[in-house]
């Protein structure tokens, strides 16, 4: 009887020693965890909107939304964030746009980002070929070939070329305003 007592207790020791070291080595990989997620979204909006020396976020928007300013502080363009649904849930896409509502690039997140699309087919969206189509294009640039604009659609993936077109589209509606305003300010109210 007092065996068993003895190991109940031993585990119960060792299972308190581990949860209190997994409990550290937690706090202390998500302060670098948060700091490469900030480092990675830093990189990605001087990517999408190459002209930008700094960026301000605009927090009270419902979606992520970055203002580009160059050396001077002269406002060349905005960055925003956008997650439109498509074939196998939501497809994260920064979108960067300059002061003439011109897309200036896209970063559409990866499989290690929380990208679910079809492996081989809608991951495609991705690929550079598709991505470029986008640079420079305006608002009532974006639809797909089939449906009268200057986007080809991936083949096998027209859920997922449809959707992001579509979405930096509905994004570019939402957010165009925030160009041309000198306030955002004014924007918010």
């Amino acid at each position: 009887m007092k065996s068993k007592f003895y190991m109940v207790f031993a585990l119960v020791v060792v299972c308190l020693i581990s949860a209190i070291a997994l409990s550290q080595v937690f706090s202390i990989t998500q302060i670098k965890i948060e700091k490469q997620k900030t480092e990675a979204v830093l990189a990605n909006l001087n990517r999408v909107l190459p002209s930008a020396f700094r960026f301000e976020e605009v927090t009270a928007v419902p979606q992520a939304l970055w203002i580009g300013f160059d050396q001077n502080g002269k406002k060349v363009g905005i960055v925003f964030k956008i997650a439109p649904r498509g074939y196998g849930g939501p497809i994260e896409t920064l979108v960067g746009i300059d002061t003439s509502q011109k897309i200036t690039g896209i970063h559409i997140a990866s499989a290690a980002e929380g990208l679910k699309e079809t492996p081989g087919l809608g991951l495609k969206v991705r690929d550079d070929w598709f991505r470029n189509q986008f640079i420079e294009k305006t608002k009532n640039d974006l639809k797909l070939k089939r449906d009268g604009g200057a986007i080809d659609a991936i083949t096998a993936a027209t859920i997922s070329s449809r959707t992001v077109t579509d979405g930096i589209k509905q994004g570019l509606e939402m957010y165009g305003k925030y160009l041309k305003a000198d306030s955002i300010q004014s924007q918010i109210e």
